[in-house]
Formats: C-alpha cells, structure tokens, sequence
C-alpha cells in the first residue's frame, strides 16, 4: 500500500515588517536622534535664561543697595538743613514758578473774552492769597447795573476764574457804578483758546426795533446828525410877470371883502430861464 504524500510549508507567513524591517529601523533611528537633539536644545536654552535671570536679579540687587544708599544720602542731608533759613528762598521759589504758571498774557486774554459792553477796566493787580492760588485785584467802571451784571456773568462763565468776590461797588458822578473785583484763578487751568475775531455786539434797548435781515442801514441828514438847521440852497431870483404886486382878480368877480381872508390862487410855474452861472461869469 503506497505512502500518502504530505504538503507542509515550514516558512513563516510574510508580513509588513518582514518586507521593510531596515527601511523601518533606520526611520526609528532617526526619529530618536531628532528627538534628543530637541530636548538637548531645550535644555541649553533653559540654562540660558537661568543664566540672564541670575544676571537680571544680580543688577536688580546692585541698584537696590545703591538707591538704599542714596536715600540714606539724602535723608541725612535733609537732617543737616537749617529749615527756617532756607525757607524763605523756598517760597520764593514757590511763588515763582506759581506766577510763571499763569503769565500775564493767558490773564489779560482771560479778561479780555470775558469783558461785555459798557464795562472798562482801570487797573489790574496781581497777587497770592492765603490759599496758593493766584488772585487779581480790578478795578473798573460800567455804564449801568445791567452791564455790570453782565460782566459777573461772564466772569462766572469762564472756567478760568474759580471765584469772582465783590470788594467795592459805588456810583460814579454823572452816571454809572465803580467796582473793586477779586478774582481767583483756578490752580489748573483749562487749556487756551484762541479769542473770537469780533467783539460782543450791544445788547438792543427795551422798546427799540430790531432792523430786518438784509435791510440797509437807515442814514440820517447831516441836518438831523448834527441839529443844524442847514438853510435851502438858494436860486436865483426871477422876475416875476407881475412884480410885487397881487395878481388881478379874474374878470367877473369883484374885490373880496376888507374883512375876509382872501387866499390867492397858486402860481403858474415861471416859463422863464434862470441866467446860468457860466453867462454871469
């Protein structure tokens, strides 16, 4: 009886690694070389910033001592300072600085855009009070109260002036009312603006008529201007067709009596011409 025949294959199956175990090896090889360069370059450059914080924290503590020390300086300087000899220097520093934080042209400007109608400024003094802030002293003269009022408003108005107190107040001879303002300018004043290009028109009298928009401006006579009666232009004489005397009556009526009025008739206008000044000449 024959021998059945058997089929064995002994050889592993094939597989993906099997077919590219090198290509796959170098790849991983590479890859863990990649990573090692990463966290070696890492590592430098954490070492790197210990190192410039150690430098930063290093200076930080040379320039602590060092404005330890010059506090301690200047603490014992203050010590050694005679205050009520230097005082007085002090506050003229002070004031110094404080006048020349306000000049006179900001103050002048102020008040000149703050000025109404009627109102006039005689004089202007500059001073400090008790608080530090600069005052100033005016003296003036308005027209009527109603001006004067107005003028308080506008100071009141402008942010530059903290205060307006009333001093003096009296009237003046021939009309009018004198006054004494002081007044307190703010420690921080607002920025500058330039002054309006025109002045403030005067306010319109009660009962006076507002002239219409457009309408020309109404020119009175010299005559009317000035209250000069300024005579006719005169014209040269003419003779006229009856002289002196009366027209006579018209044919048909008689004499109007003694005891009425008797108004003639008007005049016919004279046919005849005037000699011209170039003939006369």
């Amino acid at each position: 009886m024959a021998v059945p025949t058997l089929k064995l294959n002994l050889a592993p199956p094939s597989n993906y690694w099997r077919l590219n175990h090198v290509m796959l090896s170098w790849a991983a090889l590479a890859l863990g070389c990649l990573i090692l360069a990463g966290s070696l370059g890492f590592t430098w450059s954490a070492y790197q910033e210990a190192a410039r914080s150690g430098k930063l924290a290093g200076n930080l503590t040379s320039k602590t001592r060092s404005t330890a020390d010059a506090q301690a300086r200047i603490l014992s300087e203050l010590r050694s300072v005679d205050v009520a000899k230097e005082l007085p220097r002090w506050r003229l520093a002070e004031r110094i600085y404080t006048e020349r934080s306000l000049p006179w042209s900001r103050l002048t400007a102020e008040l000149e855009r703050s000025l109404v109608q009627d109102v006039r400024i005689k004089s202007i003094q500059r001073n400090r009070g008790s608080d530090m802030k600069v005052q100033i002293k005016l003296k003036g003269e308005a027209r009527s109260r109603e001006a004067e009022a107005d003028f308080v408003e506008s100071l009141q108005k402008n942010p530059f002036f903290d205060q307006v107190i009333l001093e003096r107040e009296g009237e003046r001879q021939g009309g009018g009312v004198d006054f004494d303002y002081t007044l307190a300018a703010v420690s921080n004043p607002p920025p500058y603006k330039p002054l309006p290009k025109y002045a403030p028109q005067a306010k319109a009298r009660p009962g006076a008529v507002a002239p219409k928009a457009g309408a020309a401006p109404q020119v009175r006579p010299p005559a009317q201007q000035n209250s000069i009666a300024v005579p006719p232009p005169r014209t040269p004489a003419v003779p006229a067709p009856y002289g002196n005397a009366a027209p006579p009556a018209p044919s048909g009526q008689d004499n109007p009596p003694s005891g009425l009025n008797f108004t003639p008739p008007p005049r016919r206008p004279n046919r005849f011409r005037a000699p011209s000044q170039e003939g006369n000449e």
